[in-house]
């Protein structure tokens, strides 16, 4: 009897092992999923900002809209010149504008599949 009940703790150790384990990585899968979401919408708002600046007129040598200019020809995904209209107000709104976008929906379809991967 002391031997199966050696066995039954034994088994029951491994039982609440996988379970906390299947806790942990679910539990690091949705915050994973929940800092790739915030990231992807603050760099979608650094876009949004920049173009909010640059076609508003704001002082292109001031600190702050150097500061997002660059910060958002960093985050353009190699898109930031597909569009070349002949207005520049407008190119920087497809260009930024759909980088942007793009941002949010990678932000979405990456935190789903992290939370359709948790356990």
């Amino acid at each position: 009897m002391a031997q199966d009940a050696s066995t039954d703790t034994s088994e029951q150790r491994r039982s609440h092992t996988s379970e906390d384990m299947r806790a942990l990585v679910r539990k690091v899968l949705t915050v994973a999923a929940s800092v790739i979401r915030i990231l992807t919408v603050i760099f979608a708002a650094i876009l949004v900002v920049h173009v909010i600046l640059a076609v508003a007129g704001a002082n292109p040598a001031n600190g702050i809209t150097i500061f997002f200019r660059d910060l958002a020809n960093n985050l353009t995904l190699g898109i930031g010149d597909l569009f070349l209209p002949a207005s520049e107000s407008l190119r920087i709104i497809l260009n930024f504008g759909l980088a942007a976008v793009v941002w949010i929906v990678i932000g979405i379809v990456v935190s789903k599949l992290l939370n359709a991967l948790a356990p």
